[in-house]
């Protein structure tokens, strides 16, 4: 928890630290070109990728001011969030319709997916303190990173060192008893760098459940380091680190009267850790460069109640790789080994049944990932690769990425990919006594995707947009809710039939003039897949339309700045399961527009004071069935810095 010591730290560093005042409007995203480092296995530009990408930077986060990165993720196309109940409670991001599991994260590198927890990114446990940027690659991306990048890869990069000292803060107070505030810094020389950052979130929540009034806590503190180093031309070193502890307490599920989540003292307790360390030599005058990686992930979750230990979870990964870039005049070819095993425990203390166990799996890739640069203004993308995997049978996966410059306005892209999905430990070997018993006989989801976009720009591009199409056909999709008659629970098995999804994509971004800035996005998503009876029916959570409008002003020589974002979530499906011996059914949940604002003013060259107001219009919404959502909230804070 964030002590009132650390309050005062916090508060009077930001007090005493200058600031960059209130930038202007970021420039049209096609006047310049991102360097990407997540849509192939060596860096290329944004303009040569044939996948649908989107980089949300350092400015944009700063200038929305949210605290989780999943308020971002809510206005890019084609992604959906699940959030049940309050801050700290589970959060799942789809894309273009997809399982939550079928999103890979990585952070800096490092494969972030929990096996603890079904393969889920935990977004819950992910805020915005010290992130430089955040890369969105949309499309199947299996050849590059394996299972879990069916659908799309979303890349964190933290922030790092220079050789120009900086330090910065933020502290933040407002509704739910929430109380917020980091410190980050950096410093260096001319063949080293070093970043620090520490970030604490502390808050009372609010009530999860439709009734009672119980508020459900949680509390998290993140920090990370970043280390790089030089010591010749040729060589680089790199060294990364980022812990997060977390505390939140929820509602339980009332499986006897209701089906409902009811107020009750239970709560989790969270712990993760990610390690990175990279070395990069050049040779032949840079027509060959070798990377050599080490990264590992240690995660653990514990679940809590009546102030009893019920039950935990807790996994290991570590992935060894090497990869070598060989220069092909303007073309580059990378290939590349790795070697990844991954432990797997869960324990239980019930009173029958034996949910303890140990697992592990260990996977053997092979990667080749080609850059074709022979006609100017036309890039071609091919990699492949193979998986030998210890419990499943051997794979292998492919893209082909396109991008076609027209002129320097507009551009043709297109990806074909196919992605495979390894089933999780839980969904193989998880016990959960009355509820959930695993099937070891589980086979990988598969799929075949492919979209075609083309991105335009007018008015000097001040004014650009983005239209893509999208479709993918899953085999073998599991289902996580199936009944078995043998042990009256539930549990997983492959689905006959195809899974479908497809869609469309809009994104536009008008930059009127320095001060004036606007935004809109839309997706349509049609997730179908074949019920017991053969039909097809919509998929669970995935909205048929969804959208962001947003509008930035910035006035007084751009030294304030106000901000909305309106985001919509469009109907959905859900499934509700009544007490025994009732069978489930389907629900609907209504749509709904979150609107938030954020007021930003440089008291000083130091200084910024900011308001964040978050669903202004108070929405009574729920985007999983029976979990209650925070009303409208106000939040106050400063934020400064020092240096670059």
């Amino acid at each position: 928890m964030l002590t009132r010591p650390v309050f005062l730290t916090l508060l009077i560093a930001c007090a005493a630290r200058p600031a960059v005042s209130a930038a202007p409007a970021e420039p049209s995203p096609n006047s310049y070109d991102h360097i990407l480092v997540t849509a192939s296995r060596t860096p290329l530009p944004q303009s040569s990728i044939g996948s649908s990408t989107t980089v949300i930077s350092r400015d944009q986060i700063e200038r929305r001011q949210a605290r989780y990165v999943t308020d971002l993720l809510r206005a890019v196309p084609g992604i959906s969030v699940s959030h049940a109940g309050t801050l700290g409670s589970q959060t799942q991001v789809r894309v273009r319709g997809a399982e939550a599991n079928h999103v890979l994260v990585l952070i800096d590198g490092v494969r972030a997916n929990d096996p603890a927890s079904g393969d889920e990114f935990r977004w819950e446990l992910l805020s915005t303190s010290n992130i430089e940027r955040i890369e969105i690659v949309r499309g199947p991306q299996s050849s590059l990173w394996g299972s879990d990048a069916v659908a799309a890869v979303i890349h964190i990069i933290t922030r790092h060192g220079s050789d120009r000292p900086n330090i910065g803060g933020f502290i933040e107070g407002g509704s739910f008893g929430t109380v917020n505030g980091g410190l980050d810094g950096g410093f260096g020389g001319d063949d080293w760098s070093l970043a620090l950052g520490v970030e604490s979130l502390v808050t009372d929540g609010s009530n999860i459940a439709r009734v009672g009034n119980e508020d459900d806590e949680s509390d998290m503190t993140t920090a990370s380091l970043n280390l790089r180093a030089a010591p010749t031309q040729s060589l680089s070193l790199g060294l990364g680190a980022r812990a997060v502890n977390a505390y939140a307490q929820y509602d339980p599920t009332d499986f006897f009267t209701s089906g409902l989540p009811v107020d009750g003292d239970v709560a989790s307790d969270s712990e993760q850790l990610f390690l990175n360390t990279t070395a990069s030599l050049s040779t032949l005058d840079g027509r060959l460069t070798h990377h050599l990686s080490a990264r590992y992930l240690d995660t653990s979750n514990r679940n809590f109640a009546d102030g009893n230990a019920a039950s935990s979870t807790a996994a290991e990964r570590r992935t060894f790789a090497y990869q070598a870039d060989i220069g092909v005049g303007d073309s580059v070819l990378s290939l590349a080994v790795e070697h990844e095993n991954i432990d797997f425990s869960q324990r239980g203390d019930f009173a029958f049944g034996d949910p303890d166990q140990d697992q592990d799996m260990t996977t053997r890739s092979a990667i080749a990932d080609f850059q074709g640069r022979f006609v100017e203004g036309f890039t071609w993308l091919l990699s492949a690769r193979y998986d030998d995997n210890s419990d499943f049978d051997d794979s292998l996966s492919g893209r082909l990425s396109l991008s076609w410059q027209l002129n320097d306005r507009a551009r043709i892209r297109a990806n074909l990919g196919s992605g495979r999905k390894n089933p999780t430990f839980i969904e193989r070997y998880g016990f959960f006594p009355s509820q959930f018993v695993g099937n070891p006989d589980l086979k990988p989801e598969e799929s075949i995707s492919f979209d075609v976009g083309f991105d335009q720009s007018f008015l000097e591009n001040r004014l650009a947009l983005q239209l893509s199409y999208f479709h993918q056909d899953l085999e073998n999709e599991i289902n996580g809710f199936v009944f078995d008659p043998t042990t009256f629970l539930f549990t997983a098995d492959n689905m006959d039939g195809d899974s479908t999804r497809q869609g469309l994509e809009f994104a536009a971004t008008y930059h009127a003039t320095d001060s004036l800035e606007l935004g809109a996005s839309y997706t349509y998503t049609d997730s179908v897949e074949s019920n017991a009876a053969g039909n097809d029916v919509d998929e669970l959570r995935r909205p048929r339309h969804a959208g962001s409008i947003s509008g930035r002003y910035g006035f007084l020589e751009n030294r304030a700045s106000f901000l909305l974002v309106a985001d919509y979530g469009g109907t959905r499906s859900d499934v509700f399961f009544p007490p025994f011996p009732a069978p489930s059914e389907a629900v609907t949940l209504d749509r709904y527009w979150l609107v938030d604002v954020t007021a930003s003013y440089s008291v000083t060259e130091s200084t910024v004071a900011f308001l964040r107001l978050t669903n202004l219009l108070d929405e009574d919404y729920e985007q999983v069935y029976g979990f209650s959502t925070p009303g409208r909230a106000a939040f106050v804070g400063l934020r400064a810095g020092f240096g670059q």
